[in-house]
């Protein structure tokens, strides 16, 4: 499979590609319980022949660090986790958390995450949303872990109210709808 150009260093791009890849039927049973076996947190874990596959395939060949290594194996393994069902698109992932029926204080552990935490989090979050069938945005995903591992603090401060802003909007819209339905009740 060949990457276009245009997309070469386009994270975003690239998430979705990822995730139509991970989802789809062709990709197989085998690997796809493979990645959602991994463990993030384990550093050998880079070594899974199922995950080396997918990253040769998915990203360029320069990005080759460690770190970057890490950062698409976490969203490799939580697009997994959604597959073969997964859902991309719709909602912003706040709004998402949100309509899952994610707690606030659940949210703030999240949003307050080092690299290090998220790595646990993050997995526990979406696997929340996706038992609630809410979609996933691959694009913010790897923008939050790809934050958490920079150390450009106003970019991770951006990715995280971004999260927070679209949750609360979605909880103003929805207690906004239930006003309104009250108000229509006779």
């Amino acid at each position: 499979m060949t990457k276009p150009a245009d997309e070469a260093l386009d994270p975003g791009a690239l998430a979705l590609r990822m995730a139509g890849y991970v989802a789809a039927e062709s990709f197989g049973t085998g690997p796809r319980a493979a990645l959602r076996r991994l463990d993030p947190r384990d550093p050998g874990m880079l070594a899974e022949p199922a995950l080396q596959r997918l990253l040769v395939q998915m990203l360029p060949d320069a990005w080759s660090g460690m770190q970057v290594m890490r950062d698409w194996a976490l969203l490799a393994h939580v697009l997994a986790l959604a597959a073969p069902g997964l859902q991309s698109g719709g909602m912003a992932f706040g709004a998402a958390l949100y309509a899952a029926g994610y707690s606030e204080t659940r949210l703030l552990r999240l949003l307050e995450a080092d690299r290090a935490a998220l790595t646990a989090l993050l997995p526990r979050a979406c696997r929340f949303v996706i038992a609630k069938a809410q979609p996933l945005k691959p694009p913010e995903l790897i923008g939050l872990i790809r934050a958490a591992s920079s150390n450009d603090a106003a970019d991770l401060e951006r990715v995280r109210t971004n999260i927070a802003r679209a949750y609360y909007r979605a909880e103003r819209d929805a207690s906004r709808s239930a006003q309104s339905n009250q108000a229509e009740v006779p």
